[in-house]
């Protein structure tokens, strides 16, 4: 009976090692804000043993509140988050030691527009619905439009709507134009007959989004930790972009995300297509984008510091190199 105790003991344990090296495999809280697209890699990583296969055991966290979830990962009650760009930039700014290791997405923000408007140029003379004026997505937008020849004096805006439920329903109801929304609310507005425009990654290629980040000393001290983190996250991405593995894909989605199913197609259609970064490229180009857009808005102040201030691509360099 003991000895049985023992063997039961023994399986039990070899069960709970990981594949890589056969050392128990080490846990990492990672933190989300809610339960979206975004976390699609995270679910094909699971899903597909790559954490395992880097002897890594993740527990995902939904905190609801980027500030909090800031606030976790300098106290280090999560080990890795992922959100904004900005947002890592700013907590930074407010003294977190704190930098972004990997970019997982662009920005997926379609401008929807009333059924009669055909190019950026029938915005001319018309009024978009806006959150704040200085919102760092919708200047973009403004750049894009500039670009394209339309001028800000060239249309009128609707500002100090809130959410995207508010600025959608002033376009419903023809007191606006033209708003900017991402999924599922700007695939609902699509599917009412509200055509997509343009999207920001159309103009903005290398503008990170969803980003991934992490104390800086804990990256120092666990640096082969979060180099495995980052290789079973560029195998996931790498696995999500082959176009032979949509379907499964979409069943992995559906299986971890409320999501109705008319837009479970447009949602991957967004997101892999549109949205996802390969290999989590960071591209310091890109985060001095988010620097620039940060001053115009008044976020911060010039002369601004180098984006190596912020953001360290040698962890995800190590990881592809190997």
């Amino acid at each position: 009976m003991k000895h049985s105790a023992i063997l039961l003991g023994s399986v039990a344990t070899l069960a709970c090692l990981s594949v890589a090296g056969l050392a128990p495999a080490e846990s990492l809280r990672v933190a989300v804000i809610s339960q979206s697209a975004n976390n699609w890699p995270l679910f094909v990583a699971e899903e597909k043993g790559y954490f395992q296969r880097e002897g890594l055991q993740i527990e995902i966290v939904v905190t609801g509140d980027s500030g909090r979830q800031l606030d976790g990962l300098a106290a280090g009650t999560y080990h890795i988050t992922h959100q904004a760009a900005d947002h890592f930039i700013q907590a930074t700014e407010d003294g977190k030691d704190l930098f972004i290791f990997m970019t997982i997405a662009r920005p997926i923000f379609d401008f929807v527009v009333a059924p009669d408007i055909r190019s950026i140029k029938d915005l001319r003379g018309k009024t978009i619905a806006l959150d704040r004026p200085t919102t760092g997505y919708w200047l973009l937008f403004q750049k894009a439009f500039a670009r394209n020849g339309l001028s800000p004096e060239a249309y009128k805006t609707l500002p100090n709507l809130g959410g995207a439920e508010n600025r959608f329903l002033a376009v419903k109801e023809g007191r606006a134009q033209g708003t900017f929304l991402n999924p599922p609310l700007s695939l609902e507005a699509i599917a009412q007959g509200f055509p997509r425009l343009t999207t920001l990654a159309e103009h903005f290629p290398d503008f990170p989004a969803t980003s991934g980040g992490a104390r800086r000393d804990w990256a120092k001290a666990n640096e082969a930790t979060l180099v495995r983190y980052l290789r079973a996250s560029i195998s996931a991405i790498d696995w999500l972009l082959d176009p032979k593995n949509r379907d499964e894909a979409l069943r992995i989605f559906k299986n971890r995300v409320q999501v109705d199913e008319r837009h479970l197609q447009p949602s991957y259609d967004a997101f892999v297509r549109t949205g996802l970064v390969r290999g989590g490229k960071l591209s310091m180009e890109g985060t001095q984008q988010v620097l620039e857009l940060m001053a115009e808005s008044g976020q911060l102040k010039s002369p601004l510091p180098p984006p190596e201030k912020y953001a360290d691509p040698k962890y995800l360099q190590k990881a592809a190199e190997r």
